[in-house]
């Protein structure tokens, strides 16, 4: 006849294989844990949108009534986020149906063009600060960015316009918004 031992032992045994196989699996899981860095390029897409409505109501209140004192206060502004924000690619398009202006910077060789109806024109294939414009056909609807192989299409209104693109590579992957 078989002799039952003492099971409470063996319980206690199997309680620690257990607790040790977790405590080795929490340890290898821990250790493949990383943390993606901090993206707060979606928030500067409701900085920049607030803070170019702000500019724009100081052109108006200084009684700015020509194109170029606009021109050359949205060219201050993109040039102090240009300095501010290093860490990305920033393109601003703004003017009107007369004169489309493009002011950023870019971290990589990038090729950028703009277009407006058949106007266009290659702003730069290289890393640096850039700005630029063209004089849209008078038939444009449309302004049409282009950055390497992707393009971004804006509305060309009959008064005051500004856009935006802002790319940030981060954790191996690009994040861009536009405004």
């Amino acid at each position: 006849m078989i002799r039952m031992f003492n099971k409470k032992g063996q319980f206690y045994l199997i309680v620690a294989i257990v607790l040790a196989t977790v405590m080795v699996g929490l340890t290898t899981i821990l250790n493949y844990s990383r943390t993606e860095p901090n993206i707060k390029i979606y928030d500067l897409k409701e900085e920049i949108q607030l803070e170019s409505r702000n500019v724009f109501d100081y052109g108006l209140n200084q009684r700015y009534t020509s194109e170029v004192q606009f021109n050359a206060l949205l060219i201050n502004f993109t040039h102090d986020y240009i300095n501010y924000h290093k860490d990305k690619d920033l393109y601003f398009v703004f003017g009107n149906k007369n004169n489309i202006t493009i002011s950023g910077r870019q971290k990589t060789d990038k090729l950028v063009s703009i277009s407006a109806g058949s106007s266009q024109k290659t702003i730069t294939n290289r890393t640096e600060e850039i700005t630029g414009s063209i004089d849209p056909e008078e038939t444009a609807e449309k302004i049409t960015l282009n950055i390497d192989d992707l393009q971004y299409n804006f509305l060309l209104n009959n008064g005051k316009n500004f856009y935006f693109v802002v790319s940030q590579k981060t954790g191996g992957g690009e994040y861009i918004i536009s405004g």
